[in-house]
């Protein structure tokens, strides 16, 4: 919500390694990660679901870390859906801001992270991230239901890069907030060269949540019920959502670089089921431009 050398430096933050090692879980985030992976790996390289993010930023392996820290800022808009399973959309916008020294890694959208692998190809570490949360007020269909407060996540990541391609995994536990449930993500993509200055990143994932997770952002209480006017629902553990996407970054300069993204989702059963939900498969578009300190 990711131009990129296949040897990057890993305090160079790559769109893949911010779309894939570092993933964000929340619903905006799933659309402008993608940026936030440009933005971090931009200059040599390139964090919505379609929630804001998912970028070039899922490329080549990175080389051993080198000295110094390196400093990504940028501004990304993106257009996706009012909240998970809406049939509205509008326009976000959001500062993106990646720091990356050595191993250790901090961004808006992709968390505070350190990659304590000594492999080249492989990444994995804990991480902190923020998830976002949902405000009744988002659409006429969450009148009722009340708000979602934001929370913090801790979790850990692994990537493996096999170039072109890549696979990695993330698991969240919620440790503040209202869902302070697991979930898990699985992914996979392939990183490719249009030009000395282009880079395309394609990316399939799947995301997994336990019940705590799904009944706090699809499932409708008694109480709810009452005051929404909606069915009662009970939502079980189980798949989230499943996602396809597409990021193109330009390097622009040795400094300034564009990217641009698109991401399809589709819901899993028991998001799929829920009142809430009016929208089964959505997408979303987003767009950024990001300097390189």
């Amino acid at each position: 919500m990711d131009g990129l050398s296949a040897h990057a430096p890993r305090n160079d933050v790559t769109a893949a390694q911010a779309a894939t090692s570092r993933p964000w879980f929340g619903f905006r985030s799933v659309a402008i990660i993608p940026l936030a992976a440009a933005i971090a790996g931009t200059g040599m390289d390139a964090r919505a679901q379609t929630t804001p993010t998912e970028v070039v930023a899922q490329t080549a392996p990175t080389e051993n870390a080198s000295p110094g820290g390196h400093l990504m800022l940028g501004l990304a808009a993106a257009y996706l859906p009012r909240y998970e399973g809406s049939d509205d959309y509008r326009m976000r916008a959001m500062p993106l801001v990646d720091y990356r020294n050595g191993r250790f890694f901090a961004g808006v959208l992709t968390g505070i992270g350190y990659d304590f692998s000594p492999v080249s190809n492989v990444e994995f570490g804990p991480l902190l991230s923020y998830r976002i949360g949902r405000d009744q007020d988002d659409a006429d269909r969450l009148n009722g239901l009340g708000d979602i407060d934001g929370g913090a996540d801790l979790g850990a990541f692994v990537r493996w890069n096999l170039r072109p391609f890549f696979v990695r995994a993330t698991v969240k536990q919620g440790i503040s907030g209202n869902a302070t449930g697991t979930q898990i993500r699985l992914g996979a993509g392939y990183a490719t060269t249009l030009g000395p200055a282009d880079r395309l990143v394609l990316d399939a994932s799947v995301d997994w949540a336990d019940s705590e997770v799904m009944q706090t952002y699809f499932g409708i209480t008694a109480a709810q019920s009452a005051s929404s006017g909606l069915a009662g629902y009970t939502a079980d553990a189980g798949i989230r959502r499943y996602g396809l996407g597409a990021t193109w970054t330009h390097t622009l300069t040795p400094q300034w670089f564009s990217t641009v993204g698109a991401r399809m989702y589709r819901l899993g059963s028991e998001a799929a089921n829920s009142p809430i939900t009016l929208e089964r498969n959505a997408g979303t578009l987003s767009a950024g431009v990001g300097y390189r300190f």
